[in-house]
């Protein structure tokens, strides 16, 4: 039982330990708007005036307003878009859908602060 309790413990520090590391942008925040986002809001093109690509532009939003808030991905108009239902907002319009697993790291770093190096 005391071995069983231990074990149990030492999971749970291991997955709360996970938990509380940052999500790094370059390895994986900038490969979810490269694979998902970069079409229509990168180098090339900035659709309804948002570009992904460079970090003051990501951060100042488009024309519907910011679409990164650091500390509240509830106030993020990105992961709103990310997860909606309507077939009219829903973000990226063609294509794959994020899966939950990138829309929880999008999340996870929105909420941690959206740390993303100057480049």
């Amino acid at each position: 039982m005391f071995r069983t309790t231990l074990i149990l413990v030492g999971l749970l520090a291991s997955a709360s330990a996970r938990a509380a590391e940052p999500v790094e942008y370059a390895s994986r925040i900038r490969p979810i708007f490269q694979k998902h986002c970069y079409e229509c809001h990168g180098p090339e093109k900035q659709e309804s005036g948002l570009r992904l690509d460079q970090r003051q532009e990501a951060l100042a939003g488009g024309e519907s307003g910011p679409a990164i808030v650091p500390n509240d991905p509830d106030g993020s108009l990105l992961l709103k878009l990310v997860q909606s239902d309507d077939p009219e907002k829903v973000m990226p319009p063609k294509g794959d859908p994020l899966t939950a697993a990138e829309i929880k790291l999008l999340k996870d770093w929105i909420e941690a602060g959206a740390n993303w190096p100057e480049e």
